[in-house]
């Protein structure tokens, strides 16, 4: 009975709208923490680099470090292809755990130019750019600088580091200074605004990186949330530089700009110090050398990108296929359905409860019918019973254990549970085997998502901050404290496997994770965690998704309206209008909330809901080309103005799609205008959300009249932005429909778009080069489209055109001002068969096609 009181009043705790700040502990609580946070290192103990003593094996170089107290550390420099470098710092004979599973593929060093001076300075000079220049200084304090064309950009400075390697500790710390930079941005995942502040003045905790199920978390808070991706960004006007620390263990972070230049210093709990320096020179140059190190998502099925509709619980089948009809009634598109924990039998996954989910078959052919897909939960705790099969056959070997060897157990919702130790590559593959149809009995392909939720990993017990101990143990006595923060990172890569066997490799998975790492957008999207019915907890929405976007981690939403407590009715609406701009749309509530389902509202609000999903639907081709452009070049979907616009540093309340649509939605209560910002000093913007598409200059600001109805979003003049603009229930339904495309000129005339087309769920895009990728060009004179297509195996896929809506530059009273003209097909749109496709290439002796309206 005791253990069942405590489980109750532990299983309560996610329900306490604010963050526990006592049951998470503060860098004063941490003794590594605060030890490193303070300490002065005495000069005594500043390494020098003895230069003179260096050696490369297999184009490695190694510098002997070392200290007056007698201290011997091995500096490992590797210059690696598009100018990035690893650095090392390592004890002799070392007996620290070196992660594994987290980059995309093998890095070797390539070769340098090495030479060194009597100032006792190491050059390195990258032999594939001769331009990419390491100095390594050798007096004490020791140093390392990065630099291109002669210009120094970072440096890693030795002053702070330290190293412990005893029995009660392996923590170690260092810095690093971005030379120039006007902002530091990274360290996903916090509740921040993008640009990173300054807290090792004191006044607030350093980042925090510990992977933890923070429920109602702080806006604004450098406490850690739900991933950890340790990479920070220094960007100025002039160039953009950066470094990953590749290690899983907790850290703490402390950003300064009070020197000359800004500073990150890193204090580590355990694990190597791993460190990859990205020379990028630009925003996009640096996200896509971060991509190439840790990989791409691959591309979603294109049902994916429509909207979710989810609450913790549907608890019946019946409910299920309920809310579907209603949604359908109300005109309302949506995808994907959502089970909760309710649909498993007493919170064993893989089950059915057998009452309230009597033939969940039969449930998953009436979604089909409706072309609708289910997403279910699946979390990495599993029930301690023997008569539970999934549990009996892990139960020996497969588990995360105590010191002593034998299972971890603590509560979870199931109650007692132990969890699969996902480091052990067995454990992976029995927990990816029951995935099957086979296993998962009542699985069918209607099923096409997973959720792995509570994977922090997430534990009822206080007195482990609610996660797993440091102490307990992984597959080759690893230290759960060496691997935390990719404890989730694993389970989605088992998952990722489980679904990929499941489906022979014909379909493409979806999987959502809470909890997420770098490198995590190689398997599973990401949502922010549970956040809060309040008006604090939309705007910052939109800095976690850009900043996750430029670490990698694309596929990222936020749970609509907030997950605990009630929205007012403003508070919904405005928050469905700007999370359609976030690459995963879904709203998702707390079991002691109110339902909120958008046929649940007044006509008025359903109105505006329902306009926001529809404008959503009608940019799945935008978005769709997206996400192909981040397979294939590692760029973010959502994107800040920097990104685009290196002088701009921090517009929160904006974001751009990709580069060519600007929205700016209504994130304050109860205004009548908002700022709106218009970045580029040679670009004009057509606002797109009213009729009368006004043209608005760059590097200008206006406020812009709002009501409850509007929410501004802009296109780029010069783009091209294809649509469906078709209503239908589902994204299934659209498939064929035909596009309109929309052309927004610039001052000379001229607009180009891209347009990515494929088979929409498997990975044939990638293994067989089927799909067709284009580019659109407006042609003036004949009000046609001119597609080149850059490159793929194109038959079977050709754009169908209903409608070209031009919009176009005038003068009005000395103001410029947009001008819409359309030109119309028959209603069937101009078809383009393959056949048509393969003659016209033929007879034109290019990559070319002209369509005349």
């Amino acid at each position: 009975m005791q253990r069942l009181l405590l489980l109750l009043l532990v299983c309560l705790t996610p329900f306490v709208f604010s963050a526990d700040n006592n049951l998470y502990k503060n860098c004063s609580r941490v003794p590594f923490c605060t030890t490193m946070r303070y300490q002065e290192v005495n000069k005594f103990f500043y390494f020098s680099a003895d230069i003179m003593s260096y050696a490369v094996t297999d184009n490695v170089v190694t510098v002997p470090l070392s200290n007056l107290n007698g201290d011997e550390l091995d500096l490992q420099i590797s210059v690696l292809s598009g100018r990035k470098a690893r650095v090392k710092v390592l004890e002799k004979n070392h007996s620290r755990y070196e992660l594994q599973d987290v980059l995309d593929k093998d890095f070797p060093a390539i070769s340098t130019v090495h030479a060194t001076t009597e100032e006792r300075m190491l050059f390195l000079i990258s032999q594939e750019d001769t331009n990419f220049i390491i100095h390594v200084n050798g007096p004490a304090p020791f140093s390392v600088e990065f630099l291109y064309d002669t210009q120094v950009e970072l440096v890693l400075r030795g002053d702070r580091l330290v190293m412990t390697n005893n029995d009660s500790s392996q923590a170690f710390s260092f810095d690093v200074e971005f030379e120039e930079a006007q902002k530091l941005y990274g360290l996903h995942h916090h509740a921040y605004n993008l640009g990173l502040g300054e807290t090792a003045d004191g006044t607030v905790d350093p980042f925090h990186l510990k992977n933890f199920d923070t429920p109602s978390y702080d806006v604004g808070s450098t406490m850690a949330l739900y991933g950890a991706v340790p990479v920070v960004y220094g960007h100025s006007s002039k160039w953009t530089s950066g470094v990953f620390l590749h290690n899983a263990a907790q850290q703490w972070i402390d950003i300064t700009y009070a020197e000359s230049n800004p500073i990150a210093y890193f204090m580590v709990e355990s694990g190597t110090f791993d460190l990859f320096v990205m020379m990028g020179r630009t925003p996009k140059e640096i996200v896509r050398q971060f991509t190439d190190l840790t990989g791409k998502a691959h591309m979603p099925q294109l049902w994916a990108l429509g909207y979710h509709q989810c609450r913790y619980s549907y608890m019946t089948q019946e409910e299920v296929k309920n809310v579907v009809a209603y949604m359908d009634q109300g005109d309302f598109p949506m995808d994907a359905i959502w089970l909760d924990i309710d649909y498993t039998d007493e919170k064993k996954y893989f089950t059915w409860n057998k009452e309230t989910f009597t033939d969940p078959e039969e449930m998953q052919r009436n979604l089909s019918s409706t072309n609708r897909k289910l997403v279910t939960i699946i979390d990495p705790h599993y029930k301690v019973d023997d008569n539970y099969p999934v549990y009996a056959g892990a139960k020996d070997d497969l588990f995360v254990k105590w010191p002593n060897g034998s299972n971890f157990e603590g509560n979870c919702w199931p109650g007692l549970a132990s969890w699969f130790d996902f480091l052990n590559p067995e454990a992976r593959d029995y927990y990816a085997s029951w995935f099957s149809y086979e296993k998962f009995v009542g699985s069918t392909e209607v099923l096409a998502g997973i959720w792995n939720d509570m994977n922090e990993p997430s534990i009822f017990d206080a007195q482990f901050e609610n996660t797993m101990p440091s102490e307990t143990v992984h597959i080759g006595d690893v230290l759960h404290r060496d691997v935390h923060n990719i404890y989730g990172f694993l389970q989605t890569k088992a998952t990722h496997q489980g679904l990929i066997q499941r489906d022979n490799g014909t379909k493409r998975p979806f999987i959502l994770t809470r909890s997420h790492f770098a490198g995590s957008q190689r398997y599973a999207a990401m949502w922010t965690g549970d956040n809060l019915a309040r008006w604090s907890h939309l705007p910052i929405t939109y800095p976690e998704c850009v900043n996750s976007n430029m670490l990698g981690l694309v596929f990222c939403g936020a749970d609509v309206g907030g997950f605990n407590e009630n929205p007012t009715e403003q508070l919904i609406q405005r928050w469905y209008q700007a999370a359609i701009w976030l690459p995963f749309f879904r709203q998702h509530s707390a079991s002691n909330a109110e339902r909120r389902e958008p046929y649940l509202f007044s006509e008025e609000i359903q109105n505006v809901i329902r306009n926001a999903i529809k404008l959503r639907y009608k940019h799945l081709p935008v978005w769709y080309t997206l996400f192909y452009e981040h397979t294939r070049y590692g760029d973010p979907i959502l994107r800040p103005f920097f990104y685009e616009y290196p002088e701009f540093f921090e517009q929160d309340d904006h974001v751009l799609v990709g580069s060519d649509i600007l929205a700016r939605p209504v994130l304050e209560p109860d205004v009548t205008s908002i700022t709106v910002i218009f970045p580029g000093s040679n670009t004009n913007w057509y606002r797109a959300d009213d009729e009368s598409w006004s043209v608005h200059k760059g590097n200008t600001s206006e406020e812009v009249d709002v009501d409850i109805s509007t929410s501004p979003y802009y296109y780029r003049a010069g783009s091209i932005i294809p649509r469906k603009d078709r209503a239908r229930k589902s994204s299934t339904d659209m498939q064929n429909d035909p596009l309109t495309i929309y052309v927004n000129l610039d001052e000379n005339g001229n607009a180009q778009g891209r347009y990515y087309q494929d088979d929409y769920e498997s990975f044939k895009y990638s293994t067989d080069d089927i799909y067709l990728y284009a580019t659109f060009t407006y042609i003036p004179a004949s009000h046609g489209i001119q597609i080149l297509i850059i490159d793929g195996n194109s038959e079977g896929f050709a754009p169908v055109l209903q409608e070209i809506v031009v919009h176009s530059i005038t003068e009005v009273s000395g103001k410029a001002a947009g001008v819409q003209s359309r030109y119309t097909t028959n209603s069937e749109g101009i078809p383009l068969s393959s056949i048509d496709i393969v003659a016209q290439l033929k007879k034109m002796r290019s990559n070319e096609m002209m369509i005349f309206l």
